[in-house]
């Protein structure tokens, strides 16, 4: 299986940008007490709530911390010469997004030929209140028989942090039931731009 080199584990600069990353947290107060733990080879790991441009910067800045190594989908038209090769080595897995179904089996085959995979995805799919989710997720963890990590930000601690390491069930509806109702109970950087089930955003028509 191949074993990639990318901007979290080269040696030398990623020590350093872990470094830089440490001083960061300590200045800016937030924490990470349990991270992706580093011997989870292959996982799908969520993050939410996700509103806010700043959220992918605070969250970049833990996983160098933290020595995490996480990898994301990335429209493959942009795996271009030089461009294509920097998205690689920033953890970029290109794809093919035209189809959900076709998207799921792309997945299956990374996670078959890949030795390491940490899948980051952001389920809510935007910044803006979505109060039905992507389950894509769900369904590539299932198909690869893979655990979701499941992660979260909190602005009310200051912590970005992992709650549970669960594999997907035949129960799907239960499934996102419990994941729903972890992320209701935490404050994204932007509360308004905040939506689930069971708290319905503006998507939603009266």
């Amino acid at each position: 299986m191949e074993q990639r080199i990318t901007l979290f584990n080269t040696p030398v600069l990623s020590a350093l940008l872990r470094a830089i990353c440490l001083v960061i947290m300590r200045l800016i107060g937030w924490k990470c007490p349990r991270p992706v733990p580093p011997d989870l080879d292959k996982c799908v790991v969520i993050v939410a709530p996700h509103t806010s441009n700043w959220d992918f910067a605070l969250f970049l800045v833990i996983v160098f911390a933290t020595k995490m190594r996480l990898d994301v989908l990335i429209k493959n038209t942009l795996f271009i010469g030089p461009v294509g090769w920097f998205l690689r080595y920033c953890g970029g897995v290109p794809v093919e997004r035209s189809r959900a179904s076709a998207l799921v089996n792309q997945m299956v085959r990374q996670f078959e030929t890949r030795q390491r995979l940490n899948l980051l995805i952001t389920p809510e799919g935007t910044r803006s209140a979505r109060t039905h989710w992507k389950t894509g997720f769900y369904h590539i963890a299932k198909a690869a028989n893979v655990p979701i990590v499941i992660a979260y930000l909190d602005t009310a601690t200051k912590t970005v942090a992992v709650d549970d390491i669960v594999m997907p069930s035949d129960d799907m509806d239960g499934d996102m039931a419990k994941i729903y109702a972890l992320y209701d109970s935490k404050t994204g950087l932007k509360p308004q731009n905040y939506a689930s089930p069971n708290r319905p955003g503006s998507d939603v028509k009266t």
